[in-house]
């Protein structure tokens, strides 16, 4: 095999897995690896790539069959979605009465590991969204890890869910906390890929800096 064709093997892997990590749960919330026919996806994602489609697949009763697929996976996710928030509601309830959990009037709660120094983020110093220098793991309640920073990363703190933003808006530089973030200062309903609709969210983050 040329060096040419194992490029094409290994992106072609790489785009077929943002698709069915990323970029089809975000389009098709509720859709499982069981619902996709693997070579029927391959060429649909070729023949969309040339602008040809193969007619004697998509017959007569493809606007039957789209509207029976997106109910079935609408139904999946308000399921999903449901019992997500509940789980949520729980861990965050029995969360709460830990010594050393603080719950603020969002519903925020947050346990400070290291304390930090005593400067935190002020508008007049920052202003209203400035960059903010971080490490962070994220994990859903049941304790799987959906991201993390290998290193610091930097992004605007207003670009980010509202938990997020409140916990760097109000940890000092240099503390780590583990913050849980109630699925209405999240993603709500829109949680993508192994996220999921309405889940609560658990992050240990460490603000390393704040820059105007």
């Amino acid at each position: 095999m040329s060096e040419q064709d194992l490029m094409k093997e290994v992106m072609s892997y790489l785009v077929g897995y943002r698709l069915g990590t990323q970029i089809l749960p975000q389009m098709l919330p509720g859709i499982e690896a069981g619902d996709i026919v693997g070579d029927k996806l391959s060429k649909g994602v070729a023949d969309g790539l040339a602008g040809d489609m193969d007619l004697s697949i998509v017959n007569e009763k493809v606007q039957q069959y789209q509207q029976e697929f997106i109910a079935m996976l609408r139904k999946r996710a308000e399921a999903r979605g449901s019992a997500n928030l509940e789980l949520g509601r729980k861990y965050m309830e029995e969360n709460g009465k830990k010594a050393g959990v603080v719950t603020t009037a969002s519903g925020l709660q947050y346990e400070v590991l290291t304390p930090g120094g005593c400067e935190k983020y002020s508008e007049e110093v920052y202003g209203k969204a400035p960059t903010a220098k971080v490490m962070y793991k994220g994990t859903l309640v049941d304790g799987t890890v959906f991201d993390q920073s290998p290193q610091p990363v930097e992004f605007n703190i207003r670009q980010v869910i509202p938990g997020f933003t409140e916990a760097l808006t109000t940890m000092p530089i240099g503390a780590k906390w583990r913050v849980t973030i109630p699925s209405n200062l999240a993603y709500g309903a829109n949680g993508p890929g192994s996220i999921g609709p309405n889940s609560t969210l658990i992050f240990e983050m460490e603000l390393l800096g704040l820059t105007k």
